[in-house]
Protein backbone atom coordinates (compact mmCIF):
# COMPACT_ATOMS: atom_id res chain seq x y z
CA UNK A 1 0.00 0.00 0.00
CA UNK A 2 1.27 3.56 -0.67
CA UNK A 3 0.09 6.56 1.10
CA UNK A 4 0.62 10.25 -0.20
CA UNK A 5 -0.07 13.66 1.47
CA UNK A 6 -3.30 15.21 0.13
CA UNK A 7 -5.35 14.96 -3.54
CA UNK A 8 -2.72 14.54 -6.18
CA UNK A 9 0.72 15.34 -4.07
CA UNK A 10 3.92 12.47 -4.25
CA UNK A 11 3.61 9.07 -1.95
CA UNK A 12 5.43 9.54 1.43
CA UNK A 13 5.75 5.80 2.65
CA UNK A 14 5.15 2.61 0.27
CA UNK A 15 4.58 -0.70 2.05
CA UNK A 16 5.31 0.95 5.91
CA UNK A 17 8.95 2.21 4.56
CA UNK A 18 9.26 5.53 4.10
CA UNK A 19 10.18 7.45 1.16
CA UNK A 20 13.62 8.98 1.58
CA UNK A 21 14.04 10.95 -2.08
CA UNK A 22 11.78 11.21 -5.23
CA UNK A 23 14.09 10.25 -8.43
CA UNK A 24 11.41 11.07 -10.70
CA UNK A 25 7.71 11.52 -11.79
CA UNK A 26 5.79 11.58 -14.75
CA UNK A 27 1.89 11.61 -16.22
CA UNK A 28 0.38 8.75 -18.50
CA UNK A 29 -3.27 9.79 -19.90
CA UNK A 30 -3.97 7.02 -22.87
CA UNK A 31 -7.12 5.57 -24.08
CA UNK A 32 -9.06 9.03 -23.37
CA UNK A 33 -11.30 8.43 -26.41
CA UNK A 34 -12.71 5.29 -25.09
CA UNK A 35 -15.21 4.23 -22.59
CA UNK A 36 -12.33 3.36 -19.85
CA UNK A 37 -9.74 6.39 -19.93
CA UNK A 38 -6.70 5.26 -17.99
CA UNK A 39 -4.71 8.57 -16.25
CA UNK A 40 -2.07 7.73 -14.13
CA UNK A 41 0.53 9.86 -11.90
CA UNK A 42 3.61 7.71 -12.04
CA UNK A 43 6.40 8.37 -9.26
CA UNK A 44 10.35 6.37 -8.96
CA UNK A 45 11.02 6.44 -5.66
CA UNK A 46 13.92 5.14 -3.23
CA UNK A 47 12.44 3.65 -0.08
CA UNK A 48 14.52 4.43 3.67
CA UNK A 49 15.64 0.38 2.92
CA UNK A 50 17.25 1.77 0.01
CA UNK A 51 14.88 -0.20 -2.58
CA UNK A 52 14.32 1.47 -5.77
CA UNK A 53 10.37 1.06 -6.50
CA UNK A 54 7.70 2.35 -8.86
CA UNK A 55 4.52 3.67 -7.62
CA UNK A 56 1.27 5.25 -9.72
CA UNK A 57 -1.91 6.80 -8.69
CA UNK A 58 -4.78 6.26 -10.82
CA UNK A 59 -6.56 9.29 -11.45
CA UNK A 60 -9.42 7.47 -12.48
CA UNK A 61 -10.35 4.82 -10.28
CA UNK A 62 -8.21 6.61 -7.05
CA UNK A 63 -6.15 4.57 -5.28
CA UNK A 64 -1.79 3.99 -5.21
CA UNK A 65 -0.23 0.84 -6.62
CA UNK A 66 2.96 -0.68 -6.85
CA UNK A 67 4.38 -0.96 -10.51
CA UNK A 68 5.47 -4.58 -10.99
CA UNK A 69 7.80 -6.04 -13.57
CA UNK A 70 7.72 -8.76 -15.49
Amino acid sequence: MTRGVGRGSQPVSVNRLAVARLREEWRVVDRWWTEEPVRRRYFDLVLESGQNVVVFHDEERGGWFTQRGA
